[in-house]
């Protein structure tokens, strides 16, 4: 399947919450974040720049909360800003520990919308009128290295591993939107908008999404309203390029069905799996031919109600087995041969989904704090 090519509207709104699947933060997709020796399960129930909650996967407990905020795409570095009248606090944390590595005063209230790959750069935003500011900082000096502003509606979406591109939105009349690249190393914005391959103007909510801890890509989960459809928005960003890739969506597939998609990342950062039981399919995306490369489909399953919009998957680092709920049960993905097997059952609302120590054992965390185990090779629930 080709990228979309589609002549549609783009409704752009802030990602609804997000549960953390995996064992990192979002935006990450992956497992290192755990110090040596023990393994670590990160959820934010509250949504993805929600409370950070720590669970340990051998105790089952939860160790260590941090404040609603942002984290890298390498799952290591997190931050939080909190605003007063006058100025704004800036915070960083080591996510494997909680250890707080710095603490820093800005003068006005800034939001904190954009992280770089390694942990070393905040973006920062703010509305004036019909102007936006930005605000990138060095968290290694200390210092705020870029500070512009521009007109228009602006909202940032990352910034690049070497710090040198910010990547951002730019909110249209009409509720369109184009993607722009601002050059920190020569303080400009390009003048030419991003643009997706045979795609002029798209259609959507910005759902969900995870980044590669390489930092090359961000990839994000849309769904249209007025075609029932969903696709992902891929972003290239050591290339500078964006593309959308659909996704199966059924035939007039429903709102609440094309929600419970979820996204993860391979560990080689090449191929991302969207799993739906709700529309009983796994598609496989290969990230640099803009492609859906594969799909399996099992049994449908109900969507859960009240279910929040999640990405609720986590992968083996071998990358040959991904678990995956759609808010309540879990089901299995053998990579090799495109099977999927399951469901099993958790008992009750799902919040976090990842591996353990090894690929031996899987977990998700229920939205009451407790822990279930399973067998990743059989589905066996664990006591």
């Amino acid at each position: 399947m080709k990228p979309l090519a589609l002549l549609l509207l783009l409704v752009l709104v802030p990602a609804p919450s997000a549960a953390l699947a995996d064992g990192c933060p979002l935006p990450c997709s992956g497992q290192s974040s755990s110090p040596p020796g023990s393994k670590l399960l990160y959820v934010q129930a509250d949504g993805s720049r929600g409370l950070l909650v720590a669970y340990n996967t051998a105790s089952r407990q939860a160790v260590f909360a941090l404040p609603p905020g942002m984290a890298s795409a390498d799952g290591r570095t997190y931050f939080s800003a909190v605003s007063a009248a006058t100025t704004t606090v800036l915070k960083r944390w080591q996510v494997a520990t909680a250890q707080q590595r710095g603490e820093w005063e800005l003068r006005g209230r800034w939001t904190l919308q954009g992280v770089s790959p390694t942990g070393r750069w905040a973006a920062l935003a703010r509305r004036a009128g019909q102007n936006t500011g930005l605000l990138v900082f060095d968290a290694r000096s200390g210092e705020r290295v870029h500070v512009m502003r521009l007109r228009g509606n602006y909202e940032v979406e990352t910034i690049s591993r070497d710090g040198k591109r910010l990547f951002l939105i730019e909110h249209l009349a009409g509720r369109q939107y184009n993607v722009r690249q601002y050059d920190l190393s020569r303080e400009r914005l390009v003048a030419n908008p991003l643009r997706a391959e045979g795609v002029k103007i798209m259609a959507g909510y910005a759902w969900s999404g995870v980044a590669s801890p390489n930092g090359r890509w961000l990839l994000t989960l849309y769904l249209s309203t007025p075609d029932n459809l969903a696709f992902v928005h891929s972003l290239d960003l050591e290339r500078s390029r964006p593309a959308c890739i659909g996704l199966p969506s059924g035939r007039g597939g429903a709102f609440e069905h094309l929600k419970r998609y979820s996204l993860t990342l391979s560990p080689d950062s090449r191929t991302l799996y969207a799993a739906n039981p709700a529309l009983g399919v796994v598609a496989e995306l290969d990230l640099t031919r803009s492609e859906v490369k594969r799909v399996a489909r099992f049994e449908k399953s109900a969507p859960v109600a009240g279910a929040h919009p999640a990405t609720l998957s986590t992968i083996s680092r071998n990358g040959r087995t991904m678990y995956f709920s759609a808010g309540r049960d879990l089901w299995a993905y053998d990579a090799a041969y495109a099977v999927v097997r399951g469901p099993y059952e958790t008992g009750g609302k799902v919040v976090g989904v990842g591996y353990g120590a090894g690929d031996d054992r899987v977990f998700a965390v229920r939205k009451d704090g407790h822990m279930v185990g399973f067998r990743a090779a059989s589905g066996e629930r664990v006591t």
